[in-house]
């Protein structure tokens, strides 16, 4: 087999790797792999080949304390393979992004927050799996990746789902709410409208879902995300 224990490790860490096994040793991540090469090869995709399995390698297996759902990587240049994530934070920010960054401004720095890390990663280093149910996508063609990617993401959400008891699930918009009847009773279920949705309205986005998480992570570990 062309991908196998060896090229998973490196791309998804090794706890990864173990827990999604029998996924990954089907024919299907084969065909998988084979078209995402192909398209990489052919097309314009986001985010870059060397960021696609990103969100993996800065959350391990073993650190995940919370999973964010996202759609799929969004066209502009610095799409960096995290759910909402920026790859260069000085440069222009998607609609989705700048209410994340706006509300987490007003609930923990009084509006004022120069240090936002747009890129997301330190949410990813302390425990945030920020995954995108689609993690690539063809520009500038919404969706395009969608369908190849299914099999992947159902089996990484189920591996949480079932062997991390007591992660919090952040479900943002109808298609990511959509999870919500297959999310066990031992873990933790937290729904708002997607961000993208307020982008070029007058309304704000008031997520409670951080301070929500926050509580839970200080009755399960002591300690909260540093948002």
């Amino acid at each position: 087999m062309k991908y196998g224990k060896q090229f998973w490790t490196k791309e998804l860490g090794l706890k990864w790797t173990l827990h999604l096994k029998d996924m990954l040793n089907t024919p299907y991540a084969e065909k998988l792999m084979g078209f995402i090469n192909i398209e990489y090869a052919m097309a314009n995709v986001k985010p870059s080949r060397e960021n696609l399995f990103k969100s993996f390698r800065l959350c391990p297996w073993e650190n995940v304390k919370v999973v964010i759902v996202g759609n799929e990587p969004h066209f502009v240049q610095d799409s960096n393979g995290l759910a909402y994530g920026a790859q260069f934070t000085s440069r222009f920010h998607t609609g989705e992004l700048t209410n994340v960054a706006t509300c987490i401004e007003k609930d923990y720095y009084n509006g004022l927050n120069l240090d936002f890390d747009f890129s997301l990663e330190s949410w990813a280093k302390q425990g945030v799996l920020l995954l995108n149910t689609s993690l690539s996508v063809r520009v500038p063609l919404k969706g395009s990746h969608k369908k190849p990617w299914g099999k992947f993401n159902s089996a990484v959400l189920n591996a949480i789902n079932d062997y991390k008891p007591g992660t919090i699930f952040i479900l943002w918009g109808k298609e990511a709410r959509s999870l919500v009847p297959h999310i066990k009773d031992t873990n933790y279920t937290l729904v708002y409208d997607c961000p993208g949705e307020y982008y070029d309205t007058y309304k704000d986005w008031n997520c409670p879902n951080f301070k929500e998480a926050d509580k839970i992570l200080i009755d399960l570990y002591g300690e909260s995300i540093k948002w």
